[in-house]
């Protein structure tokens, strides 16, 4: 999907731009675990996903920022634990962070609102981009990115009225895939939902 709509403005190549996955099993997201995982990633991009993870978009967004906030003054790093140099150093070498949640809101309506929709994805992730890379996306809010273009205006006005009909009809199917898919896994867990409605 991303690739498809083009999305993603520092998505060039499918095949290794999405970087690393690393699948995070806790009920809630925890902070040093989070950090580890991203730091032995040895990936400039990681997925950090969380699909155990139940909380409400806000909340998870909270705990991004939190992470976010980690990673830049360089906090919480396991003392014997070497990892990619841009997660490991407090400066501006941060990374940039975009969370996702398959209950963020969003729509059509417009531009801002239209990236709730973007980042509706089948589980909570955490999304990190090298901050070199990240000009032209939508960051969290205090990521220290000051976009030169407001891209999701640009991207609005691509996508608006068939487009966004287009996207909200692939993350519907998405979202019954990832029920289907992880339904024996889930209720083994004792995790099992009802995918919320899109």
């Amino acid at each position: 999907m991303v690739a498809r709509f083009q999305l993603c403005p520092f998505l060039r190549d499918t095949a290794s731009g999405f970087g690393r996955f690393c699948v995070l099993l806790d009920r809630e997201p925890h902070l040093d675990t989070a950090l580890l995982a991203a730091r032995q990633a040895d990936s400039a991009v990681v997925h950090l996903v969380f699909p155990c993870v139940q909380t409400p978009p806000a909340v998870f967004e909270r705990f991004a920022a939190r992470f976010g906030d980690a990673l830049r003054r360089g906090t919480a790093e396991p003392p014997a634990v070497q990892g990619p140099a841009f997660v490991s150093s407090a400066s501006n070498d941060a990374p940039v962070l975009a969370s996702f949640h398959p209950r963020m809101a969003g729509d059509g309506s417009n531009s801002h609102r239209l990236v709730g929709l973007l980042r509706r994805a089948p589980d909570p992730f955490i999304q990190l981009i090298p901050a070199g890379l990240s000009v032209g996306g939508t960051v969290l809010a205090g990521a220290g990115i000051d976009p030169k273009e407001d891209r999701s205006e640009l991207l609005y006005a691509r996508l608006r009225g068939a487009g966004v009909e287009q996207i909200e009809t692939v993350i519907r199917a998405i979202q019954a895939d990832r029920e289907a898919s992880y339904q024996r896994f889930l209720e083994a867990f004792g995790l099992a939902q009802t995918a919320p409605p899109v």
